[in-house]
Formats: structure tokens, C-alpha cells, sequence
């Protein structure tokens, strides 16, 4: 804490269905994380987003326990020696925090901690219950780092001070913190006493250790005497630390809430409300309201318990993940020095085709308003020199600002596809004229990025590393322009559809010559870019790719049964490509984006779902079955969220709780149960 908050992956996300409390997303690591690298053992709050989905207001929430008797702060990241996370269910995000500490003279103390975000407000709220295994005179804080103008990428930090709010009885003392346009308040009441105020409260600047600016976090754990040097307002990269002193009581409960808002008003009166309300209170209406969303859409569709929770919980998540502008983030974590708080259009036509797939139907149509939206109308160019009118930008932020810029085929036939699956979903033909002038742009910048020689034209691969024939991005420019030729014919654009189907059939006769290799890195298999512009420890033209495996589905450009896509699949399980005990492929042989930046033995699971649905497809009745009851549930954080990436022996490797990982885990479920693949693209 003295400094920035360092990369972590997550457990679990937290967040509320209706727009007020959708508004706010929390989330929870439990540690050791591997993207951290530390020695650390507790769970603790972190990174937690309002009115942006991809715009941080604090990075760490840490509670710590202060015993005078011994001397000792001991901080639920850093000393915690046992931790745990859960979910209150796979339909109510609740989390569940309990993390084991133990003093320097054996004392054990216990803090259990339950999460969620109001129903009605933009509010955090957390019940904390502390045990002491010993009698002793307490004092407990918490500490959190304010990162509301960091997360935009300035440096002049946000502005802190106190602040007080009328509550229902009497007022409660909150600390504020805001950039001028986005703002949080902290409060916290303990009912057993009717506490409202700080025992002590300190704003601080981050990595300061001395002086009137010496951060709250060097006040309370560094100093660790018990006191805080309070004052009163700070501004710069700042950290809020609060006290609440219990004397020698061996059991204590107390609230603290969050609240968040565009002015200081409405902040404030978000904490007064929650704390007012009560935790069982606002816990009945946040269960009320995910049931009655969990009403709405799909149950767990098979007979199986465990399945149903992951199938209903990915659900949950893809929910969380959607801010109430429509787009959905790809993840709430940060593995490295880059975080995933963005919206590639590409991750977000995968969640529509799983939201639809989940009978989702409202939440898979605001996120395809969103690209209708965000798409390129001007004429402008890329740095490449390539016109984008049509397209998407690589990444953006959930106001549309673009982040990459990179061209990615996958991310303009993606949408044409993502349009004609909610129009095939739905029947509605007010779906197709609302989006149908987006999906016609789209598909003329594809008709318009031939190579001259009857191949799409070069793009980044969609794992965005390699610019070249991508073999993924090519399939999803097909797949676009067959989508595109269907909608076209319905809406009597006759020639536009022929002009669509002709491409699309050249471009697919060509799809071999440019993306299969004979004698290549583990045989004859799909690559991951025909002419790459660069060369890694295997080459991309020569290493076979798990993207390929999305040319059969859900791009329906190459035959499962092909002898091309057979050879591909089958070098799947090779130790050189797959994790070595258990069935989980990787991106690629060689692949270094992993914590340590160097190849490790280990899987996606979004790869493998991809290539199992290749071998079901070509007839092998157990690929479907052994992914969703066997091996994804055994791929999961500690609250159940599917990873990004898995060791070797099938744990978790990266915590990321991957929106695209949740949403093939519906795909596959739905697959299994229809006895037909999902969201296919038309022939």
C-alpha cells in the first residue's frame, strides 16, 4: 500500500442487477496470486468500479486488527494466514470473505466479511465480524487507496476530506474523495454500540512514510502503535484510513459502506441510506433482485447440480460485467501492467451469443445497441493507413473512447454475426432494420479488404500479437459477410447479398492455402497467420493455434470432419501444445503470456471448450460431456468463477475471472443439452 496497489486477479465480482446498484462493480482477491508474487496469504477487497465499469474509485479495501497487549497490526492481504471466498449462490453474488490470523504470541483472531452492493443505490456494503481468540485492547482500521483519476491515467490524483451525513438518528462522519466529476464516500456504524464517527482518520499520499503527508496506510501498519494522526483533507495520489476502537471486546460486528456518486450530495447520501437501511435489509433486496433477474432468463438446463451452479453463475457474472451503457468489460482484473476493464467488440459478441443462449435476450440486445453505437462512421484511417469507416476499434472504454486501435477482422464480422443471431433469436424483424445499416458498413469494408488475390486482407490475430493472415480473423470475415448475405436478402438488398455470398465462398476456397501447413511444427495443421510480421520461438506460420479450432464453430467455415481440421484437432493433446495431466489446450505451443513471462505447461479453457466442440462435431459423443461436468468445474477460482488460464495439473493459474471463459461455458452447456451447436454462423 505504500504505493500503487499491485496486478492481481480476482475470485469473485460483485454487483447488482438493477441499474442503480449496476452501476457499481466490486470485486475479491484471495491470495497467494500468481500475477502478485508475493507471500501473501488473506483475502481482501479490491478494485472497485462506479458509473464506468472500466473506471476504478478505489483499489484496495484493507481491514486490519490492531491488538495493544501484542503489540502487533496484522492486515487481512499481508498477514492473513488462511483465507477463503465464496458466493452465497450461483444466483446471488454475495461474497463471502473469512480470513485466519494468528499473533506473534499464537493469539488467533478470525474476520469474516460479507460483500454486496445495494439494490437501490450505487453502494458497497460490508457486514465485518472480528473474533479474538484472547482477551486484549483493540482497535480496528481500515485503509483504502483512492485511484478514481489514476485509473483514467493522469497524475494529479484526486481530492480527499471529511465530510458528515444525516442518517436516520444521527450523523455519520464519512471520509470523500473524488476527481471532480466521479465521487465515493466511506462510513462505517457499529449497531451494537450505535457508533456513527472515526476513531481517528487520516487522508494520506501514497508511498509517503513521514510528514504531514505520510500516507494512512503508513500511519496505521507501518507505525503500527494503535493511533492515527488525523486531518482533515489531502489531495494528490491519496489513501483514506479510519479507526474504530473496541477496547477489550473478544467478539465485535460493524458496517461499512461505499457509496458513490457525480456529485458529493448523492455520495454521501448513498452511505447514510445503506448504513440506515442495515445489512440484512439490503441484503433481502439485492437476493430479491437477482432472483427475479435469474427469473427471467435460463435455470441450469440439466440434471446435474454442479453444472447447473457453473451454468447459472456465468450467467451472474456476464451480468455483473455489463455496465449499464450496454457494454460488457472483459474482465475486472489486472494479471500484469494491463488490466482488462475493456470492451473488445470481439469478447462482447461472444457474450451476446452466450446471453442469447441463456434466453438473456435484454442484456444481448443493449450490448449489440452498444456496438451499433460504437462503430466507425468517419472517414478515418488507422496507423496503418487502412480506411476504418465500418469497422470497430480494437478495445475501448465503456464511454466509446478508443483504447487499441489495431485492425482485427474478427471484431467486424463478429458484429454482423452477433446482429444475426439476436434477429434468428428473436424473429423480430425490428431487429434487423435497428441494426441493419451497422452490419451493412461492416460488411462493405470486408468486401472492400480483399488481398487482390481472393483472401482477406491482413489484420491482427485475435490474440493480438501477430499482424498477418490471420486464420481466426479470416473465418470471422466470412462468417461476417454469410451473416450479412442472409440479412441482406430478407431486407431485398438482393445484389448486396449476392456481392456478400460470392466473397464469401472465394475467400473460403482460398481459406486453406493461406492457413494450413503441411510439416509443420507438431505436422499438418491450421496456424495462427499466414505471413506474420514477426517471429516468436515458434513461428506463427508454423505453430498450430486453438483459434483455428473457431473456423468450424462458431464461424462454420471449415468442416469438422475435414481432414485439415481432424490433423489440427488431434495435435491437441500433445504435451508440447496441452497441459500435460489434464485436458486443457493452450493458445499455442511456446506461449509466454503467463505470470512469469516465459512458457509454462498449462491451458486456457476457452481453448479447449473451442476444440472440444470440433471433436463432438465430428462425432466424439464424450468431448461436450467431460468439458462441462468434468473439467471446467475443476478449472474455477475459489468462488467458482471460470480462469483464464490453468496449470498443468488443472489449477488455477490466472484468477481471471474471464467474461469470454463464462460465456463458452453456456455455449457448451446449451450445445450438450440441444444435441446441436449453438449460435452457429450460416453456411
Amino acid at each position: 500500500m505504500d504505493g500503487r496497489h499491485p496486478p492481481s486477479d480476482k475470485d469473485a465480482i460483485c454487483s447488482a442487477p438493477d441499474e442503480n446498484g449496476g452501476y457499481v462493480l466490486s470485486t475479491v482477491n484471495q491470495y497467494p496470486s500468481h500475477a502478485a508474487g508475493e507471500d501473501w496469504h488473506g483475502a481482501v477487497v479490491e478494485d472497485t468500479s462506479a458509473f464506468r465499469a472500466d473506471v476504478e474509485q478505489f483499489g484496495d479495501f484493507h481491514t486490519l486488527l490492531w491488538d495493544a497487549d501484542r503489540a502487533q497490526t496484522l492486515d487481512v492481504r499481508n498477514d492473513a494466514v488462511e483465507s477463503d471466498v465464496t458466493y452465497e449462490s450461483p444466483r446471488v453474488p454475495e461474497v463471502h470473505v473469512e480470513n485466519e490470523f494468528e499473533f506473534a504470541d499464537g493469539t488467533a483472531a478470525t474476520l469474516r466479511q460479507d460483500l454486496l452492493v445495494s439494490a437501490d443505490e450505487p453502494a458497497l456494503l460490508l457486514r465485518n465480524r472480528a473474533e479474538f481468540g484472547a482477551a486484549g485492547e483493540r482497535t480496528l482500521f481500515s485503509v483504502l487507496n483512492s485511484s478514481i483519476t489514476a485509473a483514467e491515467e493522469a497524475d494529479d490524483g484526486d481530492e480527499a476530506h471529511v465530510a458528515t451525513v444525516a442518517g436516520d438518528d444521527s450523523e455519520y462522519e464519512c471520509l470523500v474523495s473524488h476527481d471532480g466529476e466521479r465521487y465515493f464516500a466511506v462510513g462505517l456504524y457499529r449497531p451494537e454500540t450505535g457508533q456513527r464517527v472515526f476513531d481517528g482518520r487520516r487522508i494520506g499520499r501514497l508511498g509517503e512514510t513521514e510528514g504531514d503527508d505520510k500516507s494512512a496506510w503508513h500511519d496505521i501498519y507501518g507505525e503500527n502503535d494503535g493511533y492515527i494522526d488525523s486531518n482533515e483533507e489531502l489531495s494528490g495520489h491519496v489513501d483514506l484510513g479510519f479507526g474504530l476502537h473496541v477496547g477489550d471486546a473478544d467478539e465485535v460486528t460493524w458496517l461499512t459502506a461505499v457509496g458513490f456518486g457525480r456529485t458529493e450530495d448523492d455520495t454521501l447520501d448513498a452511505v447514510a441510506t445503506a448504513l440506515d437501511s442495515g445489512y440484512e435489509a439490503e441484503r433481502d433486496a439485492f437476493a430479491d433482485a437477482w432472483e427475479a433477474w435469474h427469473e427471467g432468463v435460463a435455470d441450469g438446463p440439466t440434471d446435474d447440480e454442479t453444472v447447473n451452479a457453473m451454468y447459472e453463475r456465468s450467467l451472474t457474472s456476464m451480468k455483473c460485467a455489463q455496465d449499464p451503457c450496454g457494454a460488457m468489460i472483459a474482465g475486472a482484473f489486472e494479471p500484469n501492467d494491463q488490466g482488462y476493464r475493456f470492451v473488445w467488440p470481439r469478447d462482447q459478441v461472444f457474450l451476446v451469443s452466450a446471453l442469447l443462449a441463456g434466453d438473456a435476450v435484454d442484456e444481448a440486445r443493449t450490448a449489440l445497441e452498444w456496438l451499433d453505437d460504437k462503430q466507425i462512421t468517419d472517414d478515418v484511417s488507422d496507423e496503418r493507413g487502412i480506411p476504418r469507416e465500418g469497422t470497430w476499434w480494437q478495445n475501448y472504454r465503456t464511454d466509446g473512447k478508443p483504447h487499441w486501435t489495431a485492425l482485427q477482422l474478427d471484431q467486424v464480422g463478429g458484429p454482423v454475426y452477433a446482429h444475426w443471431l439476436l434477429w434468428q433469436h428473436t424473429g423480430d424483424d425490428d431487429v434487423l432494420d435497428a441494426h441493419y445499416e451497422m452490419s451493412r458498413a461492416a460488411a462493405e469494408f470486408l468486401l472492400g479488404y480483399d488481398n487482390g488475390n481472393g483472401f482477406p486482407g491482413k489484420s491482427q490475430d485475435p490474440w493480438e500479437e501477430v499482424w498477418g493472415h490471420s486464420t481466426e480473423g479470416s473465418a470471422a470475415a466470412i462468417a461476417g459477410l454469410r451473416a450479412m448475405a442472409e440479412m441482406a436478402e430478407a431486407r431485398g438488398d438482393d445484389a448486396f447479398a449476392e456481392d456478400c455470398r460470392e466473397r464469401a465462398a472465394v475467400w473460403a476456397d482460398c481459406f486453406d492455402d493461406y492457413c494450413f501447413r503441411e510439416d509443420a511444427y507438431l505436422g499438418d495443421h491450421y496456424v495462427t497467420a499466414d505471413s506474420p510480421d514477426r517471429d516468436d520461438e515458434v513461428a506463427p506460420d508454423h505453430r498450430p493455434d486453438a483459434a483455428a479450432f473457431m473456423a468450424t464453430w462458431p464461424w462454420n467455415v471449415v468442416a469438422a470432419d475435414s481432414d485439415e481440421m481432424r490433423s489440427t484437432v488431434e495435435l491437441a493433446t500433445d504435451d508440447a501444445w496441452c497441459a500435460s495431466e489434464t485436458a486443457c489446450v493452450g493458445r499455442y505451443p511456446e506461449d509466454d503470456f503467463t505470470p512469469t513471462g516465459e512458457p509454462e505447461d498449462g491451458g486456457w479453457p476457452l481453448c479447449e471448450a473451442a476444440a472440444d466442440v470440433v471433436r463432438w462435431l465430428d462425432g466424439d459423443e464424450d468431448a461436450l460431456r467431460e468439458y462441462v461436468f468434468e473439467d471446467a468445474p475443476s478449472w474455477t477460482t475459489a468462488a467458482g468463477l471460470l480462469s483464464e488460464q490453468i496449470t498443468g495439473d488443472g489449477g488455477v493459474r490466472w484468477n481471471a475471472n474471464l467474461q469470454w471463459s463464462q460465456a463458452m461455458y453456456v455455449l457448451l452447456t446449451e450445445t450438450h443439452v440441444r444435441e446441436e451447436a449453438v449460435a452457429m454462423a450460416p453456411e
